[in-house]
């Protein structure tokens, strides 16, 4: 009687982008068999691929040994383990539980709020070994595109945190024994449900003259309104106007600027920006003295707004993204705004998507 071959090879092949694809080699009642693992070897080319072909090859060889045990049980008639029986929806408890077991409550209640979507979309009694790549495939498109919780349809940011929660709950059942491989491994996420960035806010034009038109509501505070102003047109920060001293105002050639210490950089003053700055014949030490506290000064711009007609309150980071928007508006090089802010090309995208709206 010939013996069947029974040994399990774990090979790679080359794919695509120079990766390699992991699969089985062996032999089953006779005939060869090469069985996918989807699990892939990435070209070692920096810490992070060498790190992760590391964990993707302890992987392989986790399911190649778990093949061989499952043939020699058939081999030799011995019973095999049954699959786990357990529902996706207990599998959260218990990860919900093990959470707040940490003293992290508000992670439990996110786990929460994914379990209501998960539900919603194939319910809670699927079993976990029945989850694939199928199913949670199916998940991303639904967190993406269909599901409205209680307050409407939920941010990216709320659909890639309930991916995560989920993926740690699988991770948790493979832990446990209950599935070999997290299935989410092997689904595009990051291309299809992408961090939010919310849109820098800005003053328009018309909001920049309403507030010129508007004294200040606290008559004895003028320097509030002029330090505003003057931020908006040099994209000076709340710290800059208040360290901004007389001797870091400059005139060379017929041109002034003003040195900002905290950037190592120069912003050119215009006419319209030099209006803003305190009449005295004193050009010593401070330019804006007595501004009071962060507080009232707060509550001073958040009266002005509202004088103005100005929907959104006023804060000085809004004045800087509105001193950025002007340039941009007025034609200003994108490569001369990064030039003079110190911007990365990444940051001005952000700055970009204010003109785009307007």
């Amino acid at each position: 009687m010939i013996e069947r071959k029974s040994h399990i090879t774990l090979k790679y092949k080359e794919i695509d982008n120079e990766k390699k694809s992991a699969y089985l080699d062996y032999y089953k009642d006779g005939k060869r068999i090469r069985e996918a693992l989807h699990l892939y070897l990435l070209p070692e080319t920096s810490k992070r691929n060498i790190a992760a072909n590391k964990r993707t090859m302890k992987e392989a060889e986790a399911a190649r040994a778990a093949k061989e045990n499952e043939l020699l049980a058939v081999r030799f008639g011995i019973e095999t383990k049954e699959p786990s029986a357990m529902r996706i929806g207990e599998a959260i408890d218990e990860y919900e539980k093990i959470t707040l077991d940490k003293g992290d409550a508000s992670t439990a209640c996110n786990i929460r709020s994914m379990k209501k979507a998960v539900d919603a979309y194939r319910g809670l009694d699927t079993k976990v070994v029945d989850i694939d790549e199928s199913y949670c495939d199916g998940l991303v498109d639904f967190l993406h595109k269909d599901y409205t919780a209680q307050f409407g349809k939920i941010s990216m940011t709320t659909a890639r945190a309930f991916i995560y929660l989920f993926s740690s709950t699988l991770n948790k059942a493979v832990t446990d024994g209950v599935i070999g491989v997290n299935p989410l491994r092997f689904v595009n996420i990051h291309g299809r449900i992408t961090r939010e960035r919310p849109l820098k806010k800005f003053l328009a034009v018309d909001e920049i003259r309403s507030l010129m038109n508007t004294p200040c509501p606290v008559m004895s505070r003028p320097q509030v309104k002029q330090a505003f102003m003057l931020s908006i047109f040099t994209y000076l920060s709340f710290a800059d106007v208040l360290s901004l001293k007389w001797k870091d105002i400059k005139t060379d050639n017929g041109k002034t600027t003003i040195e900002v210490h905290s950037r190592k950089s120069s912003i050119p003053l215009t006419s319209v920006s030099m209006r803003w700055l305190p009449e005295t014949t004193n050009h010593r030490g401070l330019v804006f003295k007595g501004l009071p506290k962060d507080t009232e000064i707060r509550n001073i711009l958040l009266q002005w707004g509202k004088n103005a007609g100005i929907g959104q309150p006023l804060s000085f980071r809004l004045a800087q993204n509105t001193f950025i928007y002007l340039l941009l508006i007025t034609g200003t090089d994108i490569g001369t705004v990064s030039c003079m802010l110190g911007f990365t090309p990444k940051t001005m995208k952000g700055y970009m998507k204010m003109v785009a709206a307007r």
